[in-house]
């Protein structure tokens, strides 16, 4: 078992989010595959022709963009809705049932796209104006789906939720946001890196989708896991709770 609502420092954050994520190491990563195959099949293999394409280094902008909003406005809050309810199992002293948690992952969906579309049309503002605005918007919004899924809030009203949580702990959630994805990154560029070389060997770009689906599907639940464990986190710090 685990107990969520308690303040951790960074090493415990940390500690938990991999302590949770190597027991149920297969549960986290099948979920996480079953949401971003099909995607990133449609997204990269069919409507970026990577199926049957060449092999490009440097992709356009236009290119990057596309899977990044994908990721942004449909998988990453997809799977962090699954992983939610598997942590809220496995903290229950239950066991992390994959079938219940993808089926509450995709009944919360509706919500929380709408939630995140929201989110993301503030910080692009943000980001075309000074770029400063759209960064700090993306860290108070940044606990948006765990204000949907965990609080039932809709709407401007989960943009809200997260903005109070993050309130008066803005740095401290940049800079642990900042370390998580970095952190993340070293495995996600050993496990794409054997695909990126065979895909520029062969000069098929498929071999380079297949490295990005095997990254993002064991990178994305850990993340999710580390996110609202800080959420959880600082929640508990708002409340006064003790460590």
């Amino acid at each position: 078992m685990i107990q969520l609502q308690r303040p951790r420092d960074i090493t415990a954050l940390f500690g938990d989010s991999l302590r949770v994520f190597f027991r149920h190491a297969f549960v986290f990563i099948a979920l996480s595959a079953a949401v971003i195959v099909p995607v990133d099949l449609v997204v990269l293999g069919i409507g970026l022709e990577q199926f049957t394409a060449d092999y490009d280094e440097t992709p356009s902008i236009a290119e990057a963009a596309v899977p990044t909003a994908v990721g942004f406005l449909v998988v990453v809050p997809l799977i962090t809705a699954i992983c939610i309810h598997t942590l809220r199992a496995v903290a229950e002293g239950g066991r992390a049932s994959a079938g219940q948690s993808f089926v509450a992952g995709f009944e919360a969906f509706t919500p929380l796209f709408f939630a995140v579309l929201l989110a993301a049309v503030g910080i692009a503002l943000g980001l075309v104006a000074l770029i400063v605005p759209g960064m700090y918007l993306a860290v108070r919004w940044f606990f948006v789906p765990q204000a949907v899924v965990l609080e039932g809030a809709r709407g401007p009203d989960a943009l809200a939720r997260s903005s109070a949580v993050v309130q008066g702990f803005w740095w401290r959630t940049f800079g642990l946001v900042i370390v998580v994805n970095l952190a993340a990154a070293v495995p996600g560029v050993v496990l794409s890196a054997p695909f990126s070389a065979l895909a520029s060997a062969t000069d098929r770009a498929v071999w380079s989708m297949v490295g990005t689906i095997c990254a993002e599907s064991v990178t994305t639940p850990f993340l999710a896991l580390f996110a609202t464990l800080l959420y959880y986190d600082l929640r508990a710090r708002r409340a006064g709770a003790p460590a």
